[in-house]
């Protein structure tokens, strides 16, 4: 990793959407706008077992269920509108899944480690194409500090296909990783929407693409999780 401006986005084919990575290179370093997201599973947690046989709900009208309160120390809203966030998917698979993934992601940039050989757990909660683009921008994220996985939303779960499921997200893609010497944010907190792409191979849901989509949220839309 060299100096200056640092750009990890990789559009995808046919659109102008990049993957979103709350990394320094997006703040610390250059204005890397919309890079793409370092994420992670624990240990194929979030995909296997059997969330295959839940089938992610339709979205319901907004409500406000029961959650743990974020950390006080983080950005976050009203307890009212963390626990709308946090509880609204609760048991949908594909959301398991990201989650499960951006966990393994903070566990895998916190440990220094990139190789695959060495990552089985944060392999296995991305499909082929996804580990294609998911290795390759861990690699280049390896340094700083991650309190705890990227701040997650779900807005909306669409069932696609039988074995597809696309999410809409709120995720905090910036100001999240921390220096090891002193423990700041490396950059300032920005937030953005993305579309996440989950899908079923066999008994388990894999993360096949994260990407944003032009717009921004705020913490009023993520839930804080810490180590």
């Amino acid at each position: 990793m060299q100096g200056g401006s640092i750009v990890l986005s990789i559009p995808p084919a046919g659109g102008s959407a990049r993957r979103i990575s709350g990394t320094r290179g997006a703040g610390r370093r250059g204005s890397a706008a919309g890079a793409a997201v370092l994420a992670a599973v624990l240990g194929g947690a979030g995909c296997s077992g059997g969330a295959s046989d839940v089938a992610p709900p339709a979205p319901p009208a907004p409500a406000a269920a029961p959650a743990g309160a974020a950390d006080a120390g983080a950005p976050t809203a009203s307890a009212s509108a963390v626990a709308a966030a946090a509880g609204t998917y609760d048991g949908d698979p594909a959301v398991v899944a990201v989650r499960a993934y951006l966990r393994e992601q903070a566990l895998a940039v916190n440990a220094g480690v990139a190789d695959p050989a060495q990552l089985p757990a944060f392999t296995a909660t991305l499909t082929p194409a996804a580990q294609q683009w998911a290795l390759p921008l861990l690699a280049a994220n390896l340094g700083d500090r991650m309190p705890g996985p990227y701040p997650l939303g779900v807005r909306t779960s669409t069932r696609e296909g039988e074995d597809r499921v696309a999410l809409q997200v709120c995720l905090q893609d910036r100001g999240w990783q921390v220096d090891r010497a002193g423990g700041q944010p490396v950059n300032a907190a920005h937030f953005a929407t993305a579309r996440a792409v989950v899908v079923r191979q066999g008994e388990r849901w894999l993360v096949d693409d994260l990407v944003t989509d032009g717009g921004e949220c705020s913490a009023a839309d993520v839930v804080v999780e810490r180590f």
